[in-house]
């Protein structure tokens, strides 16, 4: 035979406290106090609900119980980071006083009574009792509780702080709306939460981001150095945080993310790297056959990777001459269709001869593992490996469609044909992004420029010459160099 406490019992029997209670009243349970606390008997359940049975329904009902809660931290460690000096324990009272708050116990005759005190959101101080409470634990977790409730409400508005903000970020906007939302919780994890996560959102302050930045530099010799891109990409998923959680109704102050001091063209690090038509050959030469089809794909048809990787043979219709990208592949989410090139053409119809109906997916490849085809999912290791046995620096696959994009602008397609074939919502993104003008075709137009210049002082422009002789007759002294007869 054991014994136990009210709540030990009640989890013993799986039951609620006016059950216990009332068991001891009756007598069907034995207990006893011990320094003004009450002990139980611990049966077997199976004995405690039989004697229950003799009982009519109203005794039988078991409620279930909830969890006891605990604090993040241990509560030595909580003591040591937050409770002040002027915490006092006496023979009849104990008191400990922390940052704004704090806890005391009573002993009286019915046993040990926990209270808490706190600041409102108008700055009054509330004294609040906590009867459910068994130790300084569960009373410190009703007073942060409390104090957290209250701490972010300003004229009616509830704000809340950045920890337990950013899971509502992740599970009801990012997973919905956003493919990158891993990155977002990567980034949120990693170093927005350690940062940021005791502060309410309107506390966050331009400053606080500043000292935030300073946190990425290296403070000693062979640390590894943190990018600025990388820098700018933790202050985007803060700025959408805010802009977020204005959305769904908390008070969030302006967005302590200064664009016009961080979001700058430079610190996001645009690329503008092409395929160069002289590298081209090299690439190919060197790649294997099917990142050549890829390479394809994406110069040709402006496609990015992951829709070339999860292109489908029933998305190839050959009579319209149209690919359908999918939503589930696409960037964008949406049902895309696109028109397909000549070029193309005999491309995938040499892929879809050689897969000879062993998969759906056009680009795949065979496991021997199980026998079966399965799609290609990276082509990262093989498409690098090719650019290094070509000599070719500094391109990525993602700039293939850029080139794609390049070489249309080159040949004086209308820019509003190459927004709606690179399916961009915006001409801005397209033009300064996607649309770049390579050196030698800039080198050969201002080669060009300064030819006709040059033409036009010497004086084989019709209208020029007539209109310098004009002024030669006038003023036969000027204009000697320019040799006109």
């Amino acid at each position: 035979m054991s014994w136990g406490t009210r709540e030990q019992a009640a989890d013993h029997y799986d039951c609620s406290l006016s059950t216990i209670d009332r068991a001891r009243k009756e007598g069907k349970l034995r207990s006893s106090r011990e320094l003004g606390r009450v002990k139980v008997e611990l049966i077997h359940p199976d004995e405690f609900y039989g004697i229950r049975l003799e009982k009519p329904a109203e005794y039988i009902v078991i409620k279930p119980q909830k969890r006891k809660q605990k604090l993040d931290i241990p509560l030595e460690e909580y003591d040591r980071r937050y409770l002040k000096g002027d915490s006092a324990v006496a023979k009849k009272r104990q008191r400990w006083n922390y940052r704004r708050k704090g806890v005391w116990r009573r002993k009286g005759k019915k046993g040990n009574m926990w209270y808490f005190w706190y600041y409102d959101e108008n700055g009054k101080r509330k004294f609040l009792s906590v009867p459910d409470a068994t130790c300084r634990e569960d009373a410190i977790i009703a007073m942060e509780t409390k104090a957290e409730e209250v701490k972010g409400t300003k004229n009616g508005v509830k704000s809340i702080i950045f920890r337990k903000f950013a899971p509502i970020y992740l599970e009801k906007y990012a997973k919905r709306k956003k493919r990158s939302w891993k990155t977002d919780e990567k980034f949120i994890n990693a170093r927005l939460v350690p940062y940021f996560g005791d502060m309410l959102l309107t506390e966050i302050t331009p400053e606080h981001v500043s000292d935030f930045i300073q946190e990425f530099k290296p403070r000693r010799k062979g640390l590894v150095k943190v990018e600025r891109v990388t820098i700018e990409k933790h202050l985007q998923v803060l700025s959408r945080i805010h802009i977020v959680a204005k959305k769904f109704g908390y008070e969030t102050g302006e967005n302590p993310v200064d664009r016009e001091l961080h979001f700058t063209a430079e610190s996001q690090n645009v690329r503008d790297r092409v395929l160069e038509r002289e590298e081209e050959p090299g690439l190919r030469r060197e790649a294997a056959p099917h990142i050549e089809s890829m390479i394809d794909c994406a110069i040709l048809q402006l496609m990015r990777l992951e829709e070339i990787l999860g292109l489908l043979i029933d998305d190839l219709d050959f009579e319209q001459g149209t690919i359908r990208i999918r939503p589930e592949i696409n960037k964008t989410g949406k049902l895309d269709i696109i028109p397909m090139r000549t070029k193309i053409r005999q491309v995938f119809k040499r892929l879809i001869a050689e897969n000879n109906g062993r998969s759906k997916f056009l680009f795949n490849y065979y496991d021997p593992r199980n026998g079966k085809y399965r799609p290609i999912k990276s082509i990262q290791h093989g498409f690098q490996a090719a650019c290094r046995r070509a000599n070719i620096k500094g391109l990525q696959f993602r700039d293939l469609r850029r080139t794609g994009a390049t070489r249309l602008h080159e040949e004086n397609v209308n820019p509003l044909l190459i927004q709606q074939l690179l399916r961009h919502s915006s001409f801005k993104l397209s033009g300064k992004v996607y649309i770049q003008s390579s050196l030698k075709l800039l080198k050969e137009t201002l080669d060009e420029v300064d030819e006709r210049e040059q033409k036009s002082l010497t004086g084989e422009s019709d209208l020029i010459q007539i209109w310098y002789k004009r002024r030669k007759e006038t003023n036969p002294n000027a204009y000697k160099y320019l040799n006109l007869n």
